[in-house]
C-alpha cells in the first residue's frame, strides 16, 4: 500500500458516516436524502411487469386505500369505479415517466431481479425509506407487496447503498409514509400500512443521527403520508387540509413553510407528485387547477400523464424512489 493512501492512518475516524466525502470515496457516492426537494441525481424506479394485467379482475382492491374500508358499507359502488386499467397503456406512461426523469439529467436506475411475482412493485416509493448516507427497508404490510423489500436490497446493495437497518419483527413501514423534512427533522405517517412497532423502529434508526421523527396519525381513508403533504420549495408545501391534522399544519406554519392547498376539483393523487429540484414539480397532468395555483406561486410545473397509473392508486411520488438528492445547505 502506497504510504501517500489517504486512509494509510491509525488516526481515529471522526467524521460522522454520512460525511459526503466518506461516503463518496469509500461507497462511490454521496448517497442519501435530507430534504425532500433538493435536485436529485440517481431515482429508483421499476418497469411495470404482467403481474399487473393478471391482477385486472380485482383492481378495485389493488392500493386502493385502506383494507378496513372494504368491509364498510355504503362506500362507492363497483358499477362507479373507473375501469380497469390497461396494462399497455401503464407501460407506455410509466416510459414517459422515466423519459421526463431522464429528461431532468436524473440518473434513472432500475430494480433489478424477477418482479413477477410482485405486481405492486412499480411503486417503488414504499420499498425504502431514504435518510442522510443510506437507506432503511421497509417491511410492506401486504403479502401481495412483502417480497419487495428483498428485490430492493438485492438492488440497492450492488449500486453500493449503505443499509442502514430494516424494519422487522411485528413492525411495518413503508417508504411512501416517509419524509425527510430537513437534515434533522423527519416525518411518518401512522395508518393501516405504517404500526407503532414500525416507527418505534425507524425512530431509533434515526436517533443514530440525531434526526427527530415526527408522527402524524392519518384519517382511515388513506395509507401513506403522500396522499396529503407534499413538498414543493424549500419553504412551500402542497397539502390537503381535508386529510392533515390541524397541529401539523400548526407546525409547517410555525416553520414558516408556506402551504398551497391541493385543489378539490382535481384527482385525489394529484398531490401525489415529485419536486425534482426546488420550485420544480413533476405532476400528473390532469391536476389542472393545482397546477395553475403552483404556476401563479411561482413553481415550475412538468406535467406527465399517468392517468392509467393512478388506477392501481398510486401516482408519480409513488413511482420513484430517490436515492441521492443534494444537501440545499
Amino acid at each position: 500500500m502506497s504510504m501517500d493512501y489517504p486512509y494509510f492512518s491509525y488516526q481515529l475516524v471522526e467524521k460522522t458516516f454520512n460525511d459526503p466525502l466518506l461516503l463518496t470515496s469509500i461507497w462511490g457516492k454521496p448517497w442519501g436524502v435530507d430534504n425532500p426537494v433538493g435536485n436529485i441525481r440517481q431515482v429508483l424506479v421499476n418497469r411495470p411487469n404482467e403481474a399487473l394485467s393478471r391482477l385486472a379482475g380485482h383492481y378495485e382492491f389493488i392500493e386502493s386505500g385502506p383494507l378496513l374500508l372494504n368491509q364498510i358499507r355504503g362506500r362507492l359502488a363497483a358499477s362507479e369505479k373507473p375501469s380497469p386499467p390497461d396494462f399497455s397503456l401503464i407501460q407506455s406512461q410509466h416510459n414517459d415517466l422515466v423519459a421526463a426523469l431522464e429528461k431532468e439529467g436524473i440518473e434513472v436506475v432500475f430494480v433489478e431481479g424477477s418482479t413477477e411475482q410482485w405486481p405492486e412493485s412499480i411503486f417503488t416509493r414504499d420499498m425504502a425509506m431514504v435518510i442522510p448516507g443510506g437507506c432503511i427497508l421497509s417491511r410492506l404490510a401486504l403479502y401481495v407487496r412483502y417480497g419487495e423489500s428483498r428485490l430492493a436490497a438485492q438492488t440497492l446493495q450492488r449500486l453500493g447503498v449503505p443499509l442502514l437497518g430494516c424494519v422487522q419483527g411485528k413492525g411495518t413501514a413503508e417508504g411512501g409514509s416517509f419524509i425527510m423534512l430537513d437534515p434533522q427533522t423527519a416525518l411518518i405517517g401512522r395508518s393501516e400500512r405504517v404500526n407503532k412497532e414500525g416507527i418505534d423502529q425507524v425512530r431509533q434508526i434515526l436517533s443514530i443521527q440525531q434526526i427527530d421523527l415526527i408522527t402524524i396519525d392519518l384519517p382511515a381513508s388513506i395509507i401513506h403520508l403522500d396522499e396529503a403533504f407534499l413538498m414543493i420549495d424549500e419553504r412551500k408545501a402542497l397539502v390537503n387540509i381535508a386529510l392533515l391534522p390541524f397541529w401539523f399544519l400548526d407546525e409547517l406554519h410555525r416553520r414558516k413553510i408556506e402551504m398551497l392547498h391541493a385543489d378539490p376539483r382535481d384527482p385525489l393523487l394529484a398531490i401525489n407528485a415529485l419536486a425534482v429540484s426546488p420550485g420544480k414539480v413533476l405532476m400528473s397532468h390532469d391536476a389542472k387547477y393545482t397546477i395553475d395555483l403552483l404556476l401563479r406561486q411561482g413553481v415550475e410545473v412538468i406535467p406527465v400523464n399517468i392517468s392509467e397509473i393512478q388506477k392501481m392508486g398510486g401516482g408519480i411520488h409513488c413511482c420513484t424512489l430517490p436515492i441521492i438528492r443534494d444537501s440545499l445547505c
